[in-house]
């Protein structure tokens, strides 16, 4: 990237964009520039199913992943991407060698490193060991050590953001480049999806890669229906009675329901469902219908509307470029984007490139959402994020279809062999945008650092 200076704001999830941090590592290595990633916190699958159902807390296991791939020490690295045995038996085992020092994955860290890791591991095996009391107690199989740790250190700190500076301090991450959760909280938000058809899924996991409980098939293992709507209304009203029991009672229950999943007096029942055990490779599966909407939630499964983090606020009104990366479009980019705060200062960024690089095919949560649908929900969700949040703020928009879709994408890339196809020249005509094709059916660092080499050069 041959801009001085770049200020660069990216937007993704786990998996899919760290085979993209090269690109945007070569961007932090320009002197003055500056990159930062913007990760969701709501992926309540694998492992980290098991923290929150035992400890609370936001879901990390994406910041975790991207922090580990852009560390300069590499054996700390190795240390935070090790994950436990996949047998109850070898993994607890495995754990209690990782709390007192001797396991290998130690071998290459320096002594005074060491030292200071391990008193966040200690911490958050405390924290475990208060659990163990619980019939349902901690599954350590396939566990994440750098989850844990962070875990550790958030409990210890009080706060996400630390817990996230300091694992980036001790693995040597460069100064130009930060990593921030979409929302600062010590608090769990889930997310659900609403369908087409008037269904919902609720659960990040449950939507992109459900685990299949027995007897249930892959796809309708969390969908509730309109039916079942009604069941969710009177267990809520069993939680208003319980608050009018007598006291004794309210608490006992309120301690044994915390005691097992870390979490209110009620909580949606699919929520507790482990996601421990799950596959991201693509299947047969589908959902019974397109998503049109996701949400976050309450307890309850009613639709709340959390404030983004002011320090990613502060980011994006510096930025020059805006990426909205690839990865699964519902659950990874969907929950940073209809944030109202975020979609309020984007829409404000007249300077900024803000750039959508569109997947190179279909998956379980796009399908059904063809050609220009896939950027119409993209802008759609941040009009409606936008709307919400003025009209909250006293400054209400009377129009929300003229609303250009320049405000959130002005620029597209696009695999000219990928799947995912549209008319590009229309949307370039209609709306302003400019896409810019690439020959090639998967993405890769060298060509996307010139694309946006090329875009960041014009003026917006």
């Amino acid at each position: 990237m041959t801009n001085m200076g770049s200020k660069v704001v990216v937007f993704s999830g786990g998996t899919a964009t760290n085979s993209l941090t090269p690109c945007f590592n070569a961007i932090a290595k320009v002197p003055g520039a500056d990159v930062t990633y913007v990760l969701p916190i709501s992926d309540n699958g694998g492992s980290t199913s098991e923290i929150l159902r035992i400890l609370g807390g936001p879901a990390i296991g994406d910041i975790r992943s991207r922090i580990v791939r852009i560390m300069q020490d590499s054996a700390l690295a190795g240390l935070f991407a090790h994950r436990l045995a996949d047998h109850p038996l070898r993994a607890k085992h495995e754990w209690n060698d990782i709390v007192d020092g001797s396991h290998s994955v130690w071998r290459q860290v320096p002594v005074e490193v060491k030292e200071m890791c391990r008193a966040f591991i200690i911490h958050i095996q405390a924290e475990l060991l208060k659990k163990s009391k619980n019939a349902h107690s901690f599954q350590y199989e396939k566990a994440s050590v750098g989850n844990l740790f962070m875990t550790g250190a958030r409990l210890f700190l009080g706060s996400l953001d630390a817990s996230i500076e300091l694992m980036m301090r001790i693995g040597r991450v460069s100064p130009n480049t930060h990593v921030i959760p979409c929302i600062n909280t010590n608090h769990t938000h889930h997310i659900s999806a609403l369908l087409t058809n008037g269904d919902v899924i609720t659960g990040q996991s449950q939507i992109s890669h459900p685990a299949a409980r027995p007897g249930s098939s892959d796809s309708d293992c969390s969908v509730v229906s309109n039916s079942s709507r009604a069941t969710i209304q009177a267990k809520r009203n069993d939680f208003v009675h319980l608050m009018e029991d007598p006291l004794d009672s309210m608490v006992e229950a309120e301690q044994a329901e915390e005691l097992e999943f870390a979490n209110p007096v009620y909580i949606l029942p699919e929520l507790k469902n482990s996601q421990l055990h799950f596959s991201k490779v693509d299947d047969d599966t589908r959902l019974p219908a397109p998503i049109r909407r996701i949400i976050y939630i309450n307890p309850y499964g009613e639709e709340v509307k959390p404030i983004g983090n002011s320090r990613a606020i502060s980011k994006l009104k510096q930025a020059d470029l805006i990426i909205y990366s690839i990865g699964s479009l519902m659950t990874s980019l969907m929950p940073i984007i209809i944030l109202g705060n975020f979609a309020d200062t984007i829409s404000r960024a007249a300077t900024a490139h803000k750039v959508l690089i569109v997947n190179n095919a279909y998956d379980r949560e796009t399908d059904g959402i063809v050609g220009v649908d896939y950027i119409k929900v993209v802008v759609e969700s941040m009009t409606r994020a936008l709307v919400d949040y003025r009209g909250a703020k006293g400054t209400p928009i009377t129009d929300p279809h003229a609303v250009p879709w320049r405000s959130f994408i002005t620029d597209i890339v696009y695999l000219e062999r990928g799947e995912i196809q549209m008319d590009w020249a229309q949307i370039s005509e209609e709306h302003g945008i400019a896409c810019h094709p690439i020959n090639s059916a998967m993405l890769d660092n060298d060509t996307l650092q010139q694309v946006l080499q090329q875009i960041s050069a014009r003026p917006v």
